[in-house]
């Protein structure tokens, strides 16, 4: 290869490597932002539920809502909250939570007052704190009773719903604008109900909740008073007493895709994942976003090394999945939450791009262009050519503005007909290759009258308006030898086609069957 051809291949070699560090950078940056800003949670609802599906079934929790419905509805006198309470402590249970609005001074009187209150001291029961989120700063405390407060443990009920409105996280301490860390009323419930002081390791301030494998059952608080719910489905276990009146408490959007549930029901789904140890906190926001710029930016590099257009980019892209999931799987194992979702939107973005570039290349390739030949008659030809063993000179040309462009529709139909007016003879054969690329088949024609009627062809482009910038190469076949077709291979270039590469490293200096080359001229 001469100098200017070696000059032309390393300026698109280089402009290819701009090219893909450029895709690389946007790739990975568009994923960060994806997973800050929670517009891929989609995605990351559907990695958790796999993820999930691929563990053992966890044991049955041991966590009962009990529902307080429009049948019986709320308020109820304070005297048959505490009949409830001292009804489900006959029953065994292992710990109560109310989240319910409790007043004092109701239709009982003090008496069902001070009931309740001592009811609430004697079976270590948990308080429901509503916070209430402020304009600016931390939310608000909005207490019961004090004579209720001071007989019972406290612990917050704030929901934090993510944008799309679905509540996957759950916040086990929250600073309100008292000054006070509240502890949520799970954890709460955990802490009061353990008499033999639960150790292990301490929960995060913040976890996801993910897919519950056996789901918290809900009955009716009327039945449990009324004595017509079993003893052995509350004995041991934890119970949480709410509002499932919609007309009194709306439904949120449950986790990860779930039904929606009711705030007490989203409770018990937090406390079912506290005491299954299910507990991953999300990493820091600068670690999700390095891993997602990591993960995407070098996939896309990877795929993008070979120009993007071969099947490097797909097996990339399809092993960056893996990586992706199979990282994320890793990390949950350590009670870490990576989101994915940012990540597998760009790698899918990235397939559908891939894929349609190549569709439109390869349909625009098989796009005849008038006054030319196709691939196939060209190939006919060179046969034909090869059967009569006569000699014959093969001109590859590209079409375009640089040598890494493709040329666009309009210049290959302005330089086919320049090429097409070469094809004078009854056996030469002008075709167009596809993607800009041209061949020129001129059977009887010596390697420097093919190099003339390159320059000539180049000349004529140039002072075209708008000119056309092309660069081409001749290739000459005596009469005992053709390798022709390894020279319009579609993964060949006129900058360097295989079968030249090859007869170079074989007997450097020496062309091969008498092949010539030209790059494009200063």
């Amino acid at each position: 290869m001469n100098a200017t051809g070696t000059l032309v291949g390393e300026t698109g070699r280089r402009s290819g490597a701009r090219v893909a560090g450029v895709g690389a950078l946007g790739a990975g940056v568009l994923a960060a932002a994806l997973g800050a800003t929670g517009l891929s949670a989609a995605l990351d609802d559907v990695v958790h539920r796999g993820l999930a599906s691929l563990h053992p079934p966890l044991p049955a929790t041991s966590t009962v809502v009990l529902g307080i419905d429009r049948a019986n509805p709320w308020p109820w006198p304070n005297g048959r909250l505490a009949d409830l309470l001292d009804r489900l402590h006959g029953n065994g249970v292992r710990g109560v939570a109310l989240d319910l609005p409790i007043q004092a001074g109701d239709s009982s009187g003090s008496e069902g007052d001070a009931r309740l209150a001592r009811t609430l001291f004697d079976h270590r029961v948990v308080l429901g704190v509503a916070l209430v989120p402020q304009a600016e700063g931390p939310p608000r405390a909005l207490l019961p009773p004090v004579e209720f407060a001071d007989a019972a443990r406290l612990g917050h009920v704030l929901l934090q719903p993510d944008r799309d409105g679905r509540l996957r996280q759950h916040p086990s301490q929250v600073l309100a604008t008292d000054g006070i860390r509240w502890t949520s009323l799970p954890l709460a419930l955990v802490q009061a109900g353990s008499l033999d002081g639960r150790g292990g390791r301490k929960p995060p301030e913040r976890w996801r909740i993910g897919p519950v494998d056996a789901a918290p059952t809900t009955l009716r608080a009327a039945d449990a008073l009324a004595g017509q719910i079993d003893a052995k489905r509350l004995q041991g276990r934890w119970v949480l007493v709410g509002l499932v009146d919609p007309a009194l408490q709306s439904p949120v959007p449950g986790p990860y895709g779930s039904p929606s549930l009711y705030p007490i029901e989203y409770q018990a789904q937090a406390l079912a994942a506290l005491l299954q140890g299910e507990t991953p906190r999300p990493l820091p926001g600068i670690a999700q976003a390095l891993l997602s710029l990591l993960l995407a930016g070098g996939t896309v590099l990877v795929g993008m090394a070979g120009g993007g257009r071969d099947w490097r980019m797909p097996i990339a892209l399809l092993g960056g999945v893996a990586a992706t999931i199979a990282l994320c799987g890793w990390l949950l194992t350590r009670q870490w939450w990576f989101a994915p979702g940012g990540t597998l939107a760009v790698f899918t973005f990235a397939l559908l791009a891939w894929t349609t570039t190549v569709l439109r290349q390869r349909a625009r390739a098989r796009q005849p262009i008038p006054g030319l030949a196709k691939r196939r008659q060209l190939d006919a030809a060179l046969q034909a050519a090869r059967n009569a063993a006569r000699p014959h000179a093969l001109l590859l040309v590209e079409a375009g503005t640089t040598p890494t462009r493709d040329a666009g529709e309009a210049d290959a139909c302005r330089f086919a007909q320049l090429l097409g007016a070469r094809a004078r003879r009854p056996g030469d054969v002008a075709a167009y290759l596809g993607e800009g690329r041209f061949a020129l088949l001129l059977p009887g024609t010596p390697a420097t009258a093919a190099e003339s009627i390159l320059e000539d062809l180049r000349q004529q482009a140039a002072s075209r308006q708008p000119p056309l910038s092309i660069q081409g190469r001749v290739h000459a076949c005596d009469a005992s030898a053709c390798d022709c077709p390894g020279w319009i291979d579609p993964g060949a270039t006129v900058a360097q086609p295989a079968s030249w590469s090859a007869a170079q490293q074989a007997a450097p200096g020496a062309p091969s069957h008498g092949a010539t080359h030209s790059g494009p001229r200063q």
